[in-house]
């Protein structure tokens, strides 16, 4: 379901307390589409906390809503870190964890998009060197089917998602998430919200 105007702003405003925005991305489009992440049974929220250990295997991704329900849709989802190597001299900022293209708006509740859509670049756990990392699932329209060029493991280390975006006319954003997670597992409340 597109969000309507009050839930772009209520997103912008955890994106931009977050500092997602303008870190990995300017900006979100003016029609979002609701998107759940879920860690076993974590589900993702803003701002939450998680330990290492819980996020070592893909997550579920589900859309919901008429536009993510239309079979003439079409998604890219990436996730990446914003923080990397570390949050104080992030030098491989956007460090590319996932990136799954071409993933129908008809993929029901209970398939997961990597086995629908194509997984571009396989999925890598968090694993940050020092400090607390924020760890950023973007959602993307496509206005066509998206030929994304092999990302080597050398090329995941500062990828520009501006540029990817722009280069595959992906637009702004239509949904996005982040979520926390430390060096050392020292988010003493693992499970609940950091910011």
């Amino acid at each position: 379901m597109a969000t309507p105007s009050s839930g772009v702003s209520v997103l912008r405003e955890q994106l931009e307390k977050g500092k997602i925005m303008p870190d990995v991305t300017p900006n979100l489009a003016d029609e979002l589409v609701d998107m759940r992440v879920l860690y076993k049974e974590v589900e993702i929220a803003n701002g939450l906390g998680m330990r290492k250990a819980q996020t070592q295997i893909k997550p579920h991704v589900e859309l919901h809503g008429p536009s993510a329900g239309s079979e003439k849709e079409q998604y890219t989802l990436l996730m990446v870190d914003p923080d990397a190597p570390s949050p104080s001299k992030p030098t491989f900022r956007n460090f590319l964890h996932w990136l799954v293209v071409n993933v129908p708006g008809s993929t029901a509740p209970s398939q997961e998009i990597w086995k629908t859509g194509h997984e571009q670049v396989p999925y890598m756990g968090p694993a940050p060197p020092e400090g607390h990392h924020r760890y950023v699932f973007l959602l993307f329209k496509q206005s066509g089917g998206v030929k994304a060029e092999d990302v080597s493991k050398e090329r995941r280390k500062s990828f520009d998602v501006e540029a990817f975006a722009k280069t595959h006319k992906l637009g702004s954003p239509v949904a996005g998430l982040y979520f926390i997670a430390s060096a050392h597992d020292e988010l003493e409340y693992s499970g609940q919200q950091q910011v």
